[in-house]
Parts: structure tokens; sequence; C-alpha cells
């Protein structure tokens, strides 16, 4: 590069589906791809009864740049679901006043459809396929990961 040259930055899109869904930009000075965070208008229901879960799971989705907000029993949820639209829901498998199957009936009721991961803390394969039968469309293990949880989220914004 001569003198006269100055730094620059070029913006490139990765279509969904790649290592990383949303912008990345290419800085010509340092010669790397720098991905930049998300802002998505997409929003997240979480439905725990455990703090630390909420946190956790609340930290990871801020993190990449998702809305989300977090209640913890089955009356909760139902009245937020009533009054706002989300686009996928993390459900603890049990809950103080119910379970995930619950959730799910309340999402029937309300006839839109929304893809909800199960959270459980025993996960076993008897376990996932009992989730998948009943409409889940994930079941992932706490404490979560966010591998786990940005999978999630990524399989569910392809659908």
């Amino acid at each position: 590069m001569n003198g006269n040259e100055q730094n620059s930055t070029r913006r490139i899109s990765v279509p969904a589906g790649q290592s990383y869904a949303g912008s990345v930009i290419y800085e010509q000075e340092t010669e790397k791809y720098v991905a930049l965070k998300r802002r998505s208008p997409y929003r997240i229901l979480v439905v725990s009864d455990d703090p630390d879960n909420c946190i956790a799971l609340t930290i990871i989705l801020e993190r990449e740049g998702w809305n989300s907000l977090c209640t913890s029993t089955v009356s909760e949820c139902r009245e937020v679901l009533s009054l706002n639209r989300f686009n996928l829901a993390f459900c603890d498998r049990h809950l103080p006043d119910g379970t995930y199957l619950d959730v799910l009936a309340i999402t029937h009721t309300l006839k839109y459809r929304l893809p909800l991961v199960v959270t459980s803390r025993q996960a076993d394969w008897d376990q996932y396929l009992e989730a998948l039968r009943h409409g889940a469309f994930e079941l992932i293990v706490l404490p979560p990961q966010g591998s786990d949880v940005l999978w999630a989220l990524t399989q569910a914004e392809g659908r």
C-alpha cells in the first residue's frame, strides 16, 4: 500500500446458514473479517422459574442482539403471550404451575406458531423424543451452552 491510499472497510453480507447470519466487515488494514452484532426484530420468550437459567439465557441472547423477556410460571406466560408476539420460546420442562405442554397448549389456543425449545437439567433421548412428539421444536440441556442456544436460534430463524 503506498502512502496515498487510505485505510478503508467494505461491508459484505453473509447469507443465513453460514458461519454468521448477519453483517461482516472486512478491515483491509488488519486483513480480518469483523462480525457486527445483529439487531434483530425477533423477540424471544424465556419461561423458567430458575433465576440462573433466565439470566444465563438472557445474557446469551442479548450478546447476540436478540430481544428477550422472562416469565416464571405458565400463568404469567399465558398473560404475556396474549399481549405480545414472540418468534421463539425457551421453556423449562417443569414449572411451578405446569409444564412445557401447558405452554404449547396456550400457543395452540392463541393460534400462532411459536417454536418452543424445552430446557431440562436431565435430558436423555426419551425426553428429547417426547418433547418433539408433543410439538416442541428442540430440547437443550441446562445450564444453557451458548452454542446450543445459537444453534436453536439459527434453526428457528430459518423456518
